[in-house]
């Protein structure tokens, strides 16, 4: 069996690095497809906790008065809100880890 001239190498090599270069691009936009729904809840997670540093003091406000109101409600709610927040202290750097993949996949904007 001969051997192909290295014209036909070069072009079928050519082809396998465009194939891999569109395969890698759809790979990228099921990735945002994919994830893009809790990088949305993460931005609005974000943008409460914003608020919540702009405006303390009606959060606690509101604290207060439900701690007078329903007491046992708001131990319950205390209670919760400590154990949501160990939790993300503890998913946090996988969180933030695959946002940054996220990122690095989308291709760059004109």
């Amino acid at each position: 069996m001969s051997k192909p001239p290295l014209d036909d190498l070069a072009l079928r090599k050519l082809m396998l690095q465009q194939r891999c270069a569109v395969q890698r691009e759809v790979l990228a936009v099921q990735v945002r497809q994919t994830f893009a729904p809790a990088v949305r809840t993460v931005a609005q997670v974000k943008a409460g906790g914003q608020w919540v540093k702009q405006h303390p003091w009606l959060v606690a406000l509101a604290g207060g008065l439900l701690l007078a109101w329903r007491p046992r409600a708001a131990v319950g709610l205390l209670g919760r809100g400590w154990g949501l927040w160990q939790t993300w202290r503890r998913l946090r750097p996988t969180v933030q880890r695959m946002l940054e993949l996220v990122r690095q996949a989308q291709p760059p904007q004109a």
